[in-house]
């Protein structure tokens, strides 16, 4: 792990009990209806707060190791980072998007926002994701421009309560994926990383652990392969449905009626046409 990554894993941890204590500040903001990204007066508030009073990890934190992977480490020398800057969108430069791109095997997106850490007097830059909900999930990023390690910073709120979740992005997918109108955006729920903090990021006694997640397989082939993993749920609808479920997708009936005028089509053909059928389609298929 580099020392940005470890240092991301204990000051997000930090960063949530943080924010937890600031309920009422947050249950104040103008929140937009349900949307995906979070509003301007949410992120102006973060800002605020991590500018004025959580720029670094806190001295007084019990943790004094950190466990990934069976890998500790000793976060002493993490306490010297500080976040000089919350960098909003407009605040971002090119000469900031190219260094953010670089480090990315996704599309390049805005950050909602953009930490500028201080490590050893050098500038680096970690953007940073922002969900707010209503209820739980809702459509996450379009699939070619998740980074499934970006952090995420996920505020559940209603007229009466607020409760905060911090980790990575991967860990906020629950695997539900509405059928694509143009591009897939995997939902991201916030009960799905409450869940996964309670059971995979521990803490014992000084160290704060992170489990191993047998799910991250799983939830990385729907980032890197989300037209196989429909394919795959088609194919489910076709052999192991024995009825249509009550507010079944549309698509399930179509794809049923393909099936069936497609299978007339290709039971015509001999063998040798049938081969010859199929490669040609594995030729157009891109990579």
């Amino acid at each position: 792990m580099n020392i940005i990554q470890k240092y991301m894993s204990i000051y997000m941890f930090e960063l949530e009990r943080f924010l937890l204590t600031k309920k009422d500040v947050l249950k104040a903001v103008a929140y937009q209806s349900d949307e995906a990204n979070t509003d301007r007066p949410l992120k102006e508030l973060l800002k605020q707060l991590i500018e004025t009073e959580f720029n670094q990890l806190p001295n007084d934190s019990a943790i004094e190791f950190l466990k990934i992977n069976n890998e500790e480490y000793d976060i002493l020398h993490l306490k010297d980072i500080i976040i000089k800057r919350v960098l909003l969108p407009e605040d971002i430069t090119q000469e900031i998007k190219a260094i953010i791109a670089a480090t990315k095997n996704s599309v390049y997106t805005n950050p909602d926002i953009c930490f500028e850490l201080i490590i050893n007097n050098e500038l680096f830059y970690e953007p940073v994701e922002l969900k707010s909900t209503k209820q739980n999930s809702i459509p996450g990023s379009s699939v070619q421009q998740i980074n499934p390690n970006e952090w995420v910073i996920f505020i559940k709120h209603s007229n009466k309560i607020v409760d905060i979740a911090t980790g990575q992005y991967l860990h906020a997918i629950n695997t539900k994926m509405q059928f694509p109108d143009r591009s897939p955006r995997p939902q991201v729920s916030f009960d799905e990383l409450k869940k996964w903090n309670v059971e995979k990021r521990l803490v014992n006694g000084d160290k704060l652990l992170f489990a191993t997640d047998s799910e991250e397989d799983i939830k990385k082939s729907l980032i890197k392969d989300w037209q196989r993993v429909l394919s795959q749920r088609w194919i489910d609808v076709l052999f192991n449905s024995t009825s249509v479920k009550v507010n079944e997708p549309w698509f399930n009936n179509n794809i049923r009626k393909f099936i069936i005028d497609f299978l007339e089509e290709y039971e015509k053909l001999n063998e040798q046409e049938k081969e010859h059928f199929k490669n040609k389609i594995r030729s157009l298929i891109i990579k």
